[in-house]
C-alpha cells in the first residue's frame, strides 16, 4: 500500500482526528499477535455469544479489504478469541496490551457509530433493535475496562 503525503495546512481540525485515528489504528494492528497474553478479561456466558457474534462480523470486514499481509496476524487473533468464545469451559480470555487496546477500541467505535445513526420515525424497529445493540456493546466493554 503505497503512502499518500497530506498537506496539514490544508485539512480542518475535524480531518485531522480522523486521520490520526486511523493511523493509530493501522500501528495498533501490526502490533497484534507479537506480545504475550497477560491481561485477562473475565467473561460470563452471554457475553461470549455476543463476542463471538461480533467477532464474526469484524473478520468478515476485515478479511474482505486489501491489507495484504497485516490481516495474517489479525486473522490469527480472530480465530483465537472465536475459539475461546465458543469454547463452554474456559471463561477468561487472554490478551496482550496491544489486543486488549484494539479490542477495545473496535468496541468504542461500533457503539459512537451506532449513536451517531439516526432514523426517521417509522424505523422505530431499527431504532429499538439498535438501542438494545448498543446496550450489549457496553456490557461488554464494561468487561474490558
Amino acid at each position: 500500500m503505497k503512502t499518500q503525503r497530506v498537506n496539514p495546512n490544508g485539512m480542518n481540525p475535524m480531518q485531522m482526528n480522523s486521520m490520526s485515528g486511523m493511523m493509530g489504528m493501522m500501528n495498533s494492528i501490526q502490533r497484534i499477535g507479537k506480545g504475550k497474553r497477560k491481561i485477562a478479561v473475565v467473561l460470563d456466558k452471554g457475553n461470549k455469544k455476543f463476542l463471538s457474534k461480533f467477532i464474526d462480523e469484524v473478520k468478515k470486514q476485515f478479511l474482505s479489504s486489501a491489507m495484504g499481509a497485516q490481516t495474517a496476524n489479525l486473522g490469527e487473533f480472530f480465530d483465537y478469541i472465536k475459539s475461546i468464545a465458543d469454547s463452554k469451559d474456559q471463561m477468561e480470555l487472554k490478551l496482550s496490551f496491544e489486543e486488549y487496546e484494539f479490542l477495545k477500541r473496535m468496541l468504542i467505535d461500533s457503539v459512537r457509530g451506532m449513536e451517531g445513526m439516526s432514523f426517521k420515525w417509522y424505523q422505530f424497529i431499527k431504532k429499538g433493535m439498535i438501542k438494545v445493540m448498543i446496550k450489549q456493546y457496553r456490557e461488554l466493554l464494561t468487561k474490558f475496562k
